[in-house]
């Protein structure tokens, strides 16, 4: 199947994204909790700071897209801003860009729609 992507891939394939790939898809089958985005950073060999947490939003961004054209659930869900308790502001805009989550949603409706996803994961077959 042939993955069109809302925008151009970086990590598709590669080694850090298989390897979080499936580290997400194991943390989806035994339904654990969210991680937080050090285990990203660590995967793509980054320490923390604005580029690292930006190149894992591109990995994390490109999974979604992935799963969102299988039919499935944002597995990104599963990584989130510990301070924040959810996911950073770029799983909800492609949330939108996916047409998952309407634009201009509240805080409310953004952290509903997360704990949707996150159930939704727990619910699919991986």
């Amino acid at each position: 199947m042939s993955i069109t992507f809302k925008y151009a891939p970086k990590y598709y394939l590669t080694p850090p994204y298989n390897q979080v790939l499936d580290y997400l898809t194991s943390l989806a089958r035994q339904r654990k909790p969210p991680i937080g985005y050090l285990y990203i950073f660590e995967a793509l060999g980054l320490k923390r700071g604005n580029y690292a947490a930006a190149q894992a939003g591109q990995l994390l961004g490109e999974i979604c897209q992935h799963m969102h054209q299988q039919g499935k659930p944002m597995l990104g869900a599963l990584v989130m801003n510990l301070q924040k308790g959810m996911p950073g502001d770029g799983f909800f805009e492609l949330a939108v860009t996916l047409g998952r989550l309407r634009a201009g949603a509240t805080e409310d409706e953004k952290l509903a729609f997360w704990k949707s996803e996150v159930r939704a994961i727990y619910a699919t077959t991986w």
